[in-house]
C-alpha cells in the first residue's frame, strides 16, 4: 500500500509540473506585440513590452525550478526545450530593441539627402538595415504573435547582423562629426545633434542661425540677402555690424565649416579694420557723437586704448602723482 501511494505522489507531482508546464505555453499563445506607425516613415515600432519582458522574467525563473525537480524526467526533453525557446525569444526581443533604439536615431539623419550625400558607404549600410527593419516590422505588423514572430528562421542572427552594422553606421557618422569639427574648431560647442541639424540641411545656411551663439560668443545673427549672401553680423543687443567683404555659403559646395571659418575671418577683419578707423576718430569730434557713431565693442576697445595709453602719459610724466 506504501508502494502505490507513493506511485500516486510521485504522479501526481509530475502531474502539477506538465500542467505548469502547459499553462506557461498557454499564457504565451495570446500575446501579442504592440506595433505603431512611427511618424510618417511608412513603416512600424514596437511598444509597451513591459508586460512581455515580465512574462519572460516569471517564466523564466520558473522553467529553470522546474527543471531542478527530480519529478520532470518523464517530459524532461520538453522542458528542456520550452526553456531553450524562451531564452532565444527573450535574445531575439533584445537584439530587435537595440537594433530599434539605434534606427530611432538613424532614421532621421539618413533621411537627409545632404548626409546620404556626405556619408556614402554609412548611407549604404544603413540602407541595408532599413531594408531589413521594414520587412520585418511589416510582417511582425501583420501577424504580431510573439510566438510566431520570433520563429522566423534567422531572426536572431539578422538583427545581430544589423546591429554589426549600425555600430559602424555610427562609429561613421562620429568619425564624420570629428573631422568637421577639427576643420572649424568653434563646432566643438555643438552637441553631435545640433551639428547634424546643421549639415542635414547644408544648402540652406540659414539652419545655421539657430546655433551661432553657440559658435560665437558675441553674434546673435547674421545678415542674409535673399539671395542668402552674408553682409554683416548682429550682436545679442541688436547691434548691426557690416563686414569688409560678403560671404556666399553657397560657394563652399555644402561644407559648412568652410564658410563658417570664413565668417570667423570675416567678424575678425571687419573688427580690426573698425577699430583703427575708430582710434582715428576719437579726437576729431565730441565723445557723446563718436560715442554713437561706432560699435559698441569698438567703442570700448578703443576707450581702453586710450585711458591706458593717457595713463602712462600721466605716470611717465608724474609718477603716481600724476594719477
Amino acid at each position: 500500500l506504501e508502494l502505490i501511494q507513493e506511485q500516486s505522489d510521485i504522479a501526481s507531482k509530475e502531474m502539477s509540473l506538465e500542467k505548469a508546464l502547459d499553462k506557461m505555453l498557454g499564457e504565451w499563445r495570446p500575446v501579442e506585440f504592440d506595433c505603431m506607425e512611427y511618424r510618417d516613415t511608412g513603416t512600424y515600432i514596437l511598444r509597451a513590452l513591459d508586460d512581455i519582458q515580465g512574462l519572460f522574467d516569471d517564466h523564466i525563473v520558473k522553467t529553470q525550478a522546474m527543471r531542478g525537480s527530480p519529478f520532470v524526467k518523464p517530459f524532461e526533453s520538453r522542458m528542456r526545450e520550452w526553456e531553450t525557446k524562451l531564452i532565444s525569444m527573450q535574445e531575439i526581443i533584445d537584439e530587435w530593441l537595440k537594433c530599434q533604439s539605434v534606427w530611432l536615431y538613424l532614421e532621421p539623419i539618413f533621411s537627409s539627402e545632404d548626409i546620404m550625400r556626405q556619408m556614402p558607404q554609412e548611407a549604404k549600410r544603413f540602407t541595408q538595415v532599413d531594408r531589413m527593419w521594414r520587412k520585418t516590422m511589416s510582417r511582425t505588423a501583420a501577424k504580431p504573435n510573439v510566438l510566431q514572430a520570433t520563429a522566423e528562421e534567422g531572426m536572431h542572427k539578422s538583427f545581430q547582423e544589423a546591429n554589426r552594422l549600425l555600430e559602424q553606421i555610427q562609429q561613421g557618422l562620429n568619425d564624420y562629426l570629428e573631422k568637421k569639427r577639427l576643420s572649424f574648431a568653434r563646432l566643438f560647442f555643438l552637441s553631435n545633434d545640433e551639428l547634424l541639424q546643421i549639415l542635414s540641411e547644408t544648402k540652406d545656411p540659414l539652419r545655421v542661425q539657430p546655433h551661432l551663439k553657440k559658435c560665437f560668443e558675441g553674434i546673435s545673427s547674421l545678415d542674409f540677402d535673399e539671395a542668402k549672401i552674408i553682409s554683416a553680423m548682429y550682436s545679442v543687443e541688436g547691434e548691426r555690424v557690416p563686414f569688409n567683404e560678403k560671404i556666399d555659403p553657397n560657394a563652399a559646395n555644402g561644407m559648412v565649416e568652410k564658410w563658417m571659418l570664413q565668417v570667423e575671418f570675416a567678424m575678425k577683419a571687419c573688427l580690426a579694420k573698425l577699430t583703427r578707423a575708430a582710434n582715428a576718430d576719437y579726437t576729431t569730434k565730441a565723445r557723446t557723437q563718436w560715442v554713437l557713431d561706432w560699435p559698441g565693442m569698438v567703442v570700448l576697445a578703443v576707450d581702453q586704448l586710450f585711458w591706458t595709453a593717457e595713463t602712462e602719459v600721466a605716470l611717465d610724466a608724474n609718477g603716481l602723482a600724476g594719477l
